[in-house]
């Protein structure tokens, strides 16, 4: 006899099960496809908020049906340790059949995010939900993903699941749910009387029925226009996107100023993303136009060092004495020369709290670096050897906590959309873990990275071109 009739009534029943977790106010993850169709009743049922979550199974390479880990939609390949020992496999050998599935998770990913915005874990308490628990491959990868997200608390969930596979759990997850683990397991299939194939159409549906009675669960970034004085009486153009919600006396939020190349502005495809993914996490995104650029006043030819280094103190100054910002926790992003000038103000005052340099472009003595006190994320795109020198001969002077991230098969403009969601997503978060509190937990069994290998910084081949 089978357990349940249908999804829908296995659902119903797991919710009376997770009632204990109710007053947490936690966020329902559901696996797709079958696991998100339970989770929203289950998100219904406790009055709580619901989100999907996107992961992909990478198997052992020869071993088609052995899965040893799971690359998610932020590019974190989560492996196995067990798994990954039977077949002497590391996360950095995955790399490759991650980077195949990361792309067919990207195209899920951009049509589901349209149509329901990711939700920020970092402090919560998640739930995580399937429609059964096989060899608990995908329910540890999961797990993995939402940690080092920041998730405070971490409960898994699915109305049925191996016995063997539901213990192993037990080792990862704060909480795990599964009533029922029968002895002899044939298949999570085997658990309902009727098991229909969940197609992505039907998981849009079920979003956008959930998105459209809670729209307040998934209010959009705000973006508003400021115009700060800098020398020569000139204005600088600024545009600052804002945490959902925000209205006139909240905060104060942390912040970030971008500061971007010389061929670029404030609207560059690699800031724009990393500053509204800020704001979602509560971190006031300021992208500024330097002298000449996008709709600051000035000439191009206006925008010497000297010149943004004054446009990026002046709107540092007048962002850090906002009501809504908070003076104390207030980063920089530059990239090219705008990385440069970022390092520079860093290395003039210990107000900065984090910084992020991106492929800077650098004509100035590196042993400037050494009068930086923030915590400081270099990242250079592999492919571009012509800045490799740069990055490494930064990273030599810095004196303070830094690491150098290097993305593979990528160009200072990260144009494929693998290495400019690495790059993104290695900038939101080196930025958010500086400038908020919140610690990540360790898992005993579950090895994290990101889809790129760490290799040395090649050597220069050709003469620096400005990044954007």
């Amino acid at each position: 006899m089978r357990l349940f009739k249908n999804r829908v009534q296995a659902a119903h029943e797991l919710a009376g099960d997770l009632h204990f977790l109710k007053h947490e106010d936690p966020l329902i993850l559901g696996i797709p496809n079958g696991g998100l169709q339970i989770a929203a009743i289950i998100a219904e049922r406790l009055n709580a908020a619901l989100d999907i979550l996107l992961i992909q199974k990478l198997s052992a390479p020869g071993h088609t049906n052995q899965v040893v880990g799971a690359v998610d939609e932020h590019g974190r390949i989560s492996m196995i340790q067990s798994a990954a020992r039977w077949h002497h496999l590391t996360s950095q050998e995955m790399i490759g059949p991650a980077r195949l599935v990361f792309g067919q998770l990207q195209k899920r990913r951009s049509r589901f995010r349209a149509i329901l915005p990711e939700t920020d874990v970092r402090g919560r308490t998640v739930i995580i939900v399937d429609h059964g628990v096989g060899t608990g491959a995908t329910m540890l990868a999961a797990i993995a993903s939402v940690r080092d997200r920041g998730a405070r608390k971490v409960a898994v969930a699915a109305p049925a699941g191996a016995g063997k596979a539901t213990w192993q759990l037990h080792d990862t997850a704060d909480v795990v749910v599964i009533p029922h683990t029968p002895s002899k397991f044939k298949g999570i299939d085997h658990f309902y009387e009727s098991f229909e194939e969940v197609p992505d159409d039907l998981v849009a549906s079920t979003l956008e029925r959930w998105s459209a009675a809670r729209p307040e669960q998934h209010a959009g970034v705000k973006t508003l226009v400021a115009r700060f004085p800098t020398t020569q009486s000139r204005v600088i153009h600024c545009e600052l996107d804002l945490p959902p919600g925000t209205k006139r006396g909240s905060g104060p939020y942390p912040a970030v100023i971008f500061a971007h190349g010389l061929d670029s502005d404030g609207h560059s495809p690699r800031s724009v993303p990393i500053s509204r993914r800020l704001a979602k996490r509560g971190i006031i995104g300021v992208r500024m136009d330097f002298t000449g650029h996008g709709r600051s006043e000035g000439n191009p030819k206006d925008a010497t060092g000297e010149q943004m280094l004054a446009d990026l103190r002046a709107v540092f100054e007048n962002v850090r004495n906002l009501d809504e910002v908070y003076s104390q926790q207030i980063g920089l992003n530059g990239s090219g020369t705008g990385g440069m000038i970022a390092l520079c103000l860093a290395a003039s005052t210990s107000d900065v709290a984090a910084l992020v340099l991106r492929g800077p472009v650098f004509d100035r003595d590196f042993r400037e670096a050494r009068q930086v006190t923030a915590p400081t994320l270099l990242i250079h795109a592999e492919r571009d050897t012509a800045l490799a020198d740069t990055a490494g001969a930064i990273a030599r002077e810095l004196n303070c906590t830094h690491e150098l991230l290097k993305i593979p098969d990528s160009n200072r403009l990260f144009n494929d959309p693998i290495s400019r969601e690495l790059m993104v997503n290695a900038s939101v978060d080196w930025l958010a873990d500086h400038l908020m509190a919140g610690s990540r937990a360790a898992s005993p069994v579950i090895e994290t990275t990101r889809i790129g290998p760490s290799s040395p910084v090649g050597e220069s081949a050709a003469a620096p071109r400005d990044q954007r």
